[in-house]
């Protein structure tokens, strides 16, 4: 089955659920310590029903958010938010960013498309810009139904040793929090990156 339609139909089902601020407790210090300015430009990958990007609009930031499953990005249109209904693969602008987020959005990526992504992303940063990004531990790849609800998505993971080889090229890791999501039986690295 094809990964994105088999992704977006579980995130079109349960839309209601991802309609949160992920790893809240870890990640909304982590925002406010290392975003340049006070008001920035942000684009929000993978911004599900909108949480988050509604969140730091509230807090006086400019978000584009990018999420390909229908239903998550009309609940995120219907907050006034500005969302590209798309895989950030098929995302091209010509604006840079001060702050970026790819918070649980990279892990349906396969590993073999990473590195793409991971340069298109140190790409649309300004150079004094800041990444917020989210993996799963781990080193492999495909379908899992880590939450029990009957329905596979499909999963890349890596290990710290391979998140540093893929980021080094395009980031420094400013900060990197192991986070257990106890639900999903899963480990997240939570990453701070720096253009370099």
């Amino acid at each position: 089955m094809n990964i994105d339609l088999m992704n977006n139909e579980f995130y079109n089902t349960y839309a209601d659920s991802f309609d949160k601020i992920p790893f809240d407790e870890a990640l909304i210090p982590l925002i406010l310590k290392h975003l340049p300015v006070s008001r920035c430009d942000i684009l929000e990958i993978g911004s599900g029903a909108g949480a988050l990007a509604s969140w730091m609009s509230k807090l006086g930031h400019n978000v584009i958010c990018i999420e390909p499953a229908e239903k998550p990005a009309k609940k995120a249109t219907e907050k006034g938010l500005d969302v590209r209904l798309m895989r950030f693969q098929d995302f091209s602008i010509i604006q840079k960013f001060d702050g970026l987020f790819a918070i649980s959005s990279l892990i349906h990526i396969p590993r073999s498309d990473t590195p793409l992504q991971i340069q298109k992303m140190s790409q649309l940063l300004k150079r004094e810009g800041v990444a917020f990004v989210s993996f799963i531990e781990g080193d492999c790849e495909g379908y899992e139904d880590p939450t029990g609800k009957g329905k596979n998505r499909f999963f890349s993971k890596f290990t710290q040793d391979e998140l540093n080889i893929l980021l080094s090229s395009y980031f420094s890791i400013i900060e990197i929090h192991r986070i257990e999501v106890k639900k999903m039986n899963q480990s997240f690295f939570l990453m701070v990156l720096k253009p370099i």
